[in-house]
């Protein structure tokens, strides 16, 4: 993970991402590449259609966005420039969702937020990014302080090519982690790709895992992985993310976005 892609925007969620990407590349040894996106205003090119007077609000609205992103980037930089990690800076005009995707083709992990809820703009956002990009995406919590990587991680592993994905995606992580735990929650008798195989998988990684099975019993599989999480003290949940054919599902429901809405884990998804 040398490669670490992170969304800058002015959001009450990105002391938190920006917290992460610096101890992320810190004990890698990556480089940070900070990407800063700018929306172009929705009534662009309102006059030519008719609409009296919307080009002058349209440049207007152009240079607040401009003068707001150029102030952010002041805060910021001057910030790095004080972190001991190599940094590089890219503007860009358009959707952020589009534009990161469009950027991670060459890195090896996208920094982004737990959104407040499944429909504000983090969340469209984030939902967009694991669903399109081929790059994992690293959810930092908005309360969170510090991504804790010589802590516990826990793979919550489930038969698929997300979470296989994720999973080897995450392998320089674990190898910091203080232990490895695979947990299945509901897991059948019978899986072509049984936890035990993870474990064999990573053992040729040089990593040791343990390997824990749970019942969801009357609480729902997020609640039982929030559970789990909390009693094995994890600091980094592994997990898959969305398939592309569902990429709808983090708007309508699903344990991946009912997960996000409620945990405080730093979370590496993958789909």
């Amino acid at each position: 993970m040398k490669s670490i892609l992170l969304h800058v925007a002015d959001d009450p969620q990105f002391e938190g991402r920006l917290q992460g990407a610096l101890d992320l590349a810190r004990a890698v040894g990556g480089h940070l590449d900070c990407l800063q996106t700018r929306r172009i205003p929705a009534f662009y090119g309102a006059e030519t259609a008719g609409f009296s007077g919307s080009a002058t609000m349209v440049m207007q609205l152009i240079d607040l966005e401009e003068r707001a992103a150029a102030e952010n980037r002041e805060r910021v930089t001057a910030r790095l420039s004080r972190e001991d990690v190599p940094w590089s800076w890219f503007d860009s005009m358009g959707d952020p969702a589009f534009t990161l995707v469009e950027r991670s083709l060459l890195h090896d992990v996208i920094l982004l937020s737990q959104p407040d809820s499944a429909g504000d703009e983090a969340g469209r956002t984030l939902a967009h990014v694991v669903t399109r990009a081929e790059t994992p995406v690293l959810v930092m919590p908005a309360s969170a302080h510090s991504l804790p990587l010589d802590r516990p991680v826990l793979i919550a592993w489930k038969p698929t090519t997300e979470a296989a994905k994720a999973v080897r995606a995450a392998v320089p992580l674990l190898r910091l982690a203080s232990r490895v735990d695979v947990l299945t929650i509901d897991a059948p008798e019978e899986a072509d790709l049984p936890p035990l195989d993870v474990a064999e998988y990573l053992s040729r990684h040089g990593i040791s895992s343990e390997v824990h099975s749970r019942s969801s019993g009357d609480r729902s599989v997020a609640e039982a992985l929030q559970a789990a999480a909390a009693d094995l003290g994890s600091g980094l949940i592994v997990m898959g993310g969305y398939g592309r054919s569902r990429a709808m599902e983090f708007l309508l429901g699903g344990v991946t976005r009912r997960f996000l809405a409620r945990t405080g884990f730093p979370l590496l998804m993958a789909h």
